[in-house]
């Protein structure tokens, strides 16, 4: 038997192309299943850090404010002395 015919070029891009193609549709349908297990309501790491930050901020930020008011209160009062 000759297989001098795999070493067309032909055969080798349609061997590569129908490789490639393989690949890309496995990986689609692993890709697939490997969401649909995943938990919609389950919170990652960064999802809960990013809150604990907002959370840190928005205290600092009313704090920061409280602190301003009394400032300016204490301003007023030393202006009408």
């Amino acid at each position: 038997m000759d297989f001098d015919f795999l070493l067309n070029p032909w055969v080798i891009s349609i061997i590569i192309v129908v490789f490639i193609v393989g690949n890309i549709a496995s990986m689609k349908y692993l890709g697939q299943s490997h969401l649909v297990r995943k938990d919609p309501n389950k919170k990652s790491d960064l999802d809960r850090l990013i809150e604990i930050y907002k959370e840190k901020d928005s205290s600092e930020a009313s704090s920061a404010q409280k602190k301003s008011e009394n400032e300016t209160s204490t301003k007023e009062d030393d202006t009408k002395n």
